[in-house]
C-alpha cells in the first residue's frame, strides 16, 4: 500500500476491471475540488524545480487523504503542453497554470533540425524531465506514485512548431513537407515515451498519467487537439496513420479528445488497438453530453469511455444510457464536502 492511498488495492482493482470492460464494484471516479495552495499561478511557479513541485503534489495528497475516490496519488512530471515544444527546440513560456511554446518553424527550408531532434539527455528538456523523474522517484518511495507527463501527440507536436493556422494551410500547400514532419514527431513521441517507461517506476504492472488514471502495461494516452479544427477526411488523410503508429507502440493506449472533436469519433474508433477515449468538456465552446450521447454510446460499443470536467448534474442525466463497466468519470465541484457527497451518491448507485 501507499501512505497517501489507504484503499489502494480497491482502486487498482477498479481500474483493472475497467480495462477488461468489467465491473469490480463500481466505475472509477475522480472528484476534484479547490485545495489551498493549488492555483494556476502557484503551479506555474513551483513546477520550475523538482523540490518545490514535489512539495506541491504532497500538499494535494495530504488534503485528499480522507476522500476515498479513485484518484491515485501521482507526483506527475507534468510540464503541460509547452514541454513538447521545448523538446523540439522552441522557446517555452509558463503562466495561467499551463505552458505553451513559440511556433518556431516558420520556414520549411529550416526544417531539418526538427526532423533530427535527439531524445536523450543531450536535449535540455529531456534532461530536465529525467532529473525530475529521478528526484520524484527517490522522494515518492512508499508514499505515492510517479506520474507520466502530458503526452500530446504527433499532430499537436507539428502544430506546436507551425501554429494552428499555418498547419491548416500546410494541408494544401506543403502536404509532403508536413508528412515528413509528422513522421519525425511520431518517432520523437515514441522514443520519449519508451525512455519514460524505462525511467519511471511501474506500479502493479502499470503506469499512472497526469490525470491520475492507472493503465496496465507500458501505457499512456495521447492527444490530437488540432483535430478540433479539421474534417474527418482531413484527419484520415494527414493524421490517422501517425496516431496508429503511436497506439501500436504502447500496450494499453487511449485517446484524449475535446467535446468539439466528438464528431470525429467514427474515425478515431477505427484506430487498431485503441482501448478507450476520454472526452473533455469544452462548454460553452463545445456541445453538451445530451447532444453527443449517440457518439458516446458508439464509443462504448467496443471501447472504454472517460468523461472529464463534466458536472455530476449533467453526467447523471445520461448515466442510465451508459455502461458502468466501460466508464470512468473525472468530475469537479466547489468543496471537499460536496466531493464527499458526490462520492457517496456514486457508491450508492445501482451499477448492476
Amino acid at each position: 500500500t501507499l501512505e497517501y492511498k489507504p484503499d489502494l488495492n480497491q482502486v487498482i482493482r477498479r481500474y483493472q476491471a475497467f480495462w477488461k470492460m468489467e465491473l469490480y464494484d463500481r466505475p472509477p471516479i475522480r472528484v476534484r475540488y479547490p485545495i489551498p495552495g493549488q492555483t494556476d499561478d502557484i503551479w506555474s511557479e513551483v513546477m520550475q524545480s523538482p523540490e518545490t513541485y514535489f512539495d506541491y503534489h504532497e500538499n494535494i495528497f495530504i488534503d485528499r487523504l480522507d476522500l476515498m475516490d479513485d484518484a491515485l496519488p501521482s507526483a506527475t512530471i507534468d510540464m503541460a503542453p509547452g514541454l513538447w515544444g521545448g523538446i523540439l527546440g522552441c522557446e517555452v513560456m509558463f503562466g495561467y497554470g499551463t505552458s505553451w511554446s513559440a511556433h518556431c518553424l516558420e520556414d520549411w527550408s529550416k526544417v531539418k533540425p526538427f526532423l533530427d531532434v535527439a531524445v536523450d539527455d543531450s536535449n535540455p528538456w529531456v534532461k530536465r524531465v529525467l532529473e525530475m523523474i529521478d528526484y520524484f522517484t527517490a522522494k515518492s518511495k512508499d508514499k505515492c506514485m510517479v506520474g507520466m507527463p502530458l503526452p500530446m501527440g504527433p499532430a499537436d507536436m507539428a502544430t506546436a512548431l507551425r501554429g494552428p493556422t499555418q498547419i491548416c494551410y500546410d494541408f494544401f500547400t506543403a502536404a509532403e513537407k508536413l508528412d515528413s514532419l509528422l513522421a519525425a514527431c511520431t518517432r520523437i513521441w515514441i522514443e520519449f515515451f519508451q525512455l519514460m517507461f524505462d525511467r519511471i517506476p511501474s506500479y502493479r504492472g502499470g503506469y499512472v498519467d497526469d490525470y491520475d488514471i492507472w493503465t496496465p502495461g507500458r501505457s499512456s494516452y495521447f492527444a490530437n487537439d488540432i483535430a478540433t479544427l479539421i474534417s474527418p477526411d482531413t484527419y484520415q488523410k494527414h493524421f490517422f496513420k501517425y496516431d496508429c503508429q503511436v497506439v501500436k507502440s504502447i500496450e494499453t493506449p487511449w485517446m484524449h479528445i475535446h467535446s468539439e472533436e466528438t464528431r470525429l469519433i467514427p474515425e478515431f474508433i477505427k484506430i487498431p488497438k485503441l482501448r478507450a477515449i476520454q472526452v473533455v468538456n469544452d462548454y460553452p465552446a463545445g456541445p453538451g453530453l445530451i447532444e453527443i450521447l449517440p457518439l458516446l454510446k458508439l464509443v462504448q460499443e467496443n471501447h472504454g469511455l472517460i468523461l472529464r470536467k463534466y458536472p455530476m448534474s449533467e453526467i447523471e442525466e445520461i448515466l442510465p444510457e451508459l455502461m458502468g463497466r466501460k466508464l470512468i468519470v473525472d468530475t469537479q465541484c466547489e468543496s471537499k464536502e460536496e466531493a464527499q457527497d458526490i462520492l457517496e451518491k456514486w457508491t450508492r448507485w445501482d451499477w448492476h
